[in-house]
C-alpha cells in the first residue's frame, strides 16, 4: 500500500485549481484543503473542487498536512512558502520564486535553515517535448550546444484591466518567460556569462509592461542563446469548434519554437505543430552535410504531459513528498534562472550588457 499525505492548497484560482485536480487524481493523497483569503470565497472554491477550506493558520498548524502547493497571488509566494517550511511543510511553489532577487534569497536561506523540501514550478522539465531534447543532448547525439534559439510569438490574451495587463514593470520576464530562459539554462547545463536584452515600444496600449523582449544570454563556455518574444502579432484566439486550436494556430502568427544547435547535429522543438526533430551533421567531401534523422509527433490528446506538463509535475512532486525523497528541480537551480530574470530587466532598464 502506498504512503499517503494531507495536502495544501494556497489560492485557489485557475492554477490552484490544476493543483487540486492533480491531488484528487494522485494515490499518495489523502485529505486536500484550500486556502483563500476572503472566507466566502474560500468557502465557495472549495465547495467547488470538493475540498476542505481551512485558514492559513489552520494548515500550518495541521501535522498531517506535509505538503503545501502554493498558486496564490505573486506578492504572496515567498511569505507563504517561508511560513510553510518554518511550520515543517514541503513546499511546491509557483514562480515566480520572489519579487525581487533579495526575497528569492530570503526563500534559498529560510530552505537551508529548515531542511525544508523546496521545488519551484518549472514544469517543463516535466513535459516530454522538452525532457526528449534534454536526453538527445545527453546522449551526444547533437554533440556540444553551442546555441539555442526560441522564437515565441503570440496574440495579446491578458486582456484589459486584468491583473496581468495591469502589473507594473517588466514582469512577463520573470512570470512568463522564465520557462523559456529555464530551459537554455538547463540545455546548456554551465554558468551564465552576461545577458543583454532590449524592448521595442509597446503596441498594446494598455499594457502597464513591455508587451516583447529580445534576450540574448552567453555562457561561460562560449555559447550562446537568444529569446525572441511578441505578445500581439498572431492572430487573436476566437475558439472555433470546427477547427483544431493548434492546427489553426499553426499558421496564423504563432510560434513556440526552439532550435538547439550542436557541433553535431540539432534539434528543433515546435508546440503548435506538434513536432520534435533532430538534425545530423557529417563532414561531407564539399560541404559540412546536414540531414534530418529522427521525427517524433504527438497527439491532441498528449498536449499538456508534452509541452506544459504541469499536472505530471504536481503528482510527481507528492509522490516524491511522501515516499520521503528530495526535489528532483532543486530550488537553487531555480534562483539561477530568476537571477537571469532580473538581469534581463536590468539590462532593459539600463541598456546595459548585465554580467552575472
Amino acid at each position: 500500500m502506498k504512503p499517503q499525505i494531507d495536502v495544501a492548497v494556497l489560492g485557489l484560482g485557475g492554477m490552484g485549481g490544476t493543483h487540486v485536480g492533480a491531488a484528487k487524481e494522485s494515490p499518495y493523497v489523502n485529505k486536500i484543503y484550500g486556502y483563500e483569503p476572503d472566507q466566502a470565497r474560500r468557502e465557495a472554491r472549495a465547495a467547488e473542487l470538493g475540498i476542505i477550506p481551512a485558514t492559513l493558520e489552520e494548515i500550518m498548524a495541521n501535522p498531517d498536512i506535509r505538503l503545501v502547493y502554493i498558486a496564490s497571488i505573486n506578492e504572496v509566494h515567498v511569505p507563504q512558502a517561508i511560513m510553510a517550511l518554518r511550520a515543517g511543510k514541503a513546499v511546491l511553489c509557483e514562480k515566480p520564486m520572489g519579487m525581487t532577487l533579495q526575497e528569492a534569497d530570503e526563500l534559498l536561506q529560510a530552505e537551508k535553515e529548515t531542511g525544508g523540501f523546496l521545488q519551484i514550478g518549472f514544469e517543463l522539465h516535466y513535459s516530454h517535448l522538452y525532457m526528449q531534447a534534454k536526453k538527445w543532448i545527453e546522449t551526444g547525439l547533437i554533440g556540444t550546444p553551442v546555441n539555442v534559439q526560441c522564437r515565441y510569438y503570440c496574440c495579446e490574451f491578458h486582456k484589459k484591466n486584468s491583473w496581468r495587463s495591469l502589473n507594473h514593470g517588466s514582469f512577463l520576464i520573470g512570470e512568463k518567460l522564465s520557462h523559456y530562459l529555464d530551459l537554455q539554462r538547463w540545455w546548456f547545463d554551465q554558468p551564465i556569462k552576461s545577458v543583454y536584452s532590449v524592448s521595442s515600444p509597446k503596441v498594446v496600449p494598455y499594457f502597464n509592461h513591455r508587451d516583447n523582449h529580445q534576450i540574448v544570454t552567453t555562457y561561460a563556455d562560449g555559447g550562446v542563446a537568444t529569446l525572441n518574444f511578441i505578445m500581439y502579432i498572431a492572430e487573436t484566439l476566437h475558439h472555433d469548434p470546427l477547427q483544431e486550436t493548434l492546427a489553426k494556430q499553426s499558421d496564423d502568427g504563432h510560434f513556440l519554437q526552439y532550435h538547439i544547435c550542436g557541433t553535431k547535429g540539432a534539434i528543433e522543438t515546435d508546440v503548435f505543430r506538434r513536432r520534435l526533430r533532430r538534425w545530423e551533421f557529417k563532414d561531407g567531401a564539399e560541404q559540412l552535410e546536414s540531414s534530418i534523422v529522427e521525427t517524433i509527433t504527438f497527439e491532441k490528446k498528449d498536449d499538456l504531459e508534452w509541452f506544459h506538463n504541469t499536472h505530471g509535475q504536481n503528482l510527481r512532486v507528492a509522490e516524491l513528498v511522501a515516499l520521503g525523497l528530495p526535489p528532483e528541480v532543486p530550488a537553487r537551480d531555480a534562483y539561477e534562472t530568476m537571477r537571469l530574470c532580473f538581469a534581463a530587466e536590468q539590462s532593459e532598464e539600463t541598456g546595459t550588457l548585465v554580467t552575472l
